[in-house]
């Protein structure tokens, strides 16, 4: 009687621990932040690269600077292209500090022109911070300087569960859509 009573004991405890951790995965994977990427492979394979020019990521003014350059940084090991870094394409707004969209595409196609570059490749940061939860986000467009097509688009949350600050979640995200368009761009 006291070995049967100590094996369903077990079994229910051993239950609830499998419960437990089922029920920890859906509460997670509940504030997981989705990904966005669209990649037309066969257009950038007609183009033939030698230049891409990248103006000044958008965004939260604390984190546009460092982003761009850790940008350049991680695509520049990456790829064989040459890649210009540009300046502020507008002075940042109220608009676009709360996170407004990226500056005219028409504007930054013209500066990627005078760079004499074929692809242009515009970003923005930015970041979520309510009490205990933080995560950066990068957004980046690869667009074709001749046609204005889009050619990639990506969007990626840091992908850390624990962060430490909002300044390195932006900075997670912004290395993985740094190794997005390298990849898309082989």
């Amino acid at each position: 009687m006291k070995a049967t009573v100590s094996i369903n004991w077990q079994r229910r405890h051993s239950m609830r621990r499998i419960l437990f951790c089922i029920a920890l995965i859906v509460f997670l994977t509940g504030f997981a932040n989705p990904s966005v990427t669209r990649v037309n492979k066969e257009a950038i394979d007609r183009i033939a690269i030698t230049k891409i020019f990248v103006p000044r990521f958008e965004g939260n003014p604390d984190f546009v600077e460092v982003s761009t350059d850790l940008f350049i940084a991680e695509l520049e090991t990456r790829i064989q292209a040459t890649i210009v870094q540009g300046s502020a394409l507008r002075i940042e707004s109220t608009d676009i500090i709360a996170g407004g969209n990226l500056a005219p595409t028409e504007l930054a196609i013209q500066k990627a022109k005078e760079a004499n570059a074929e692809v242009l490749i515009m970003g923005k940061v930015t970041s979520h911070h309510t009490g205990a939860m933080l995560n950066g986000f990068s957004t980046v467009r690869v667009i074709d300087v001749a046609t204005g097509a889009i050619l990639a688009s990506f969007h990626r949350p840091s992908g850390k569960l624990i962060g430490s600050s909002e300044h390195a979640a932006v900075l997670a995200a912004v290395s993985r859509t740094a190794k997005d368009v390298a990849k898309a761009l082989e």
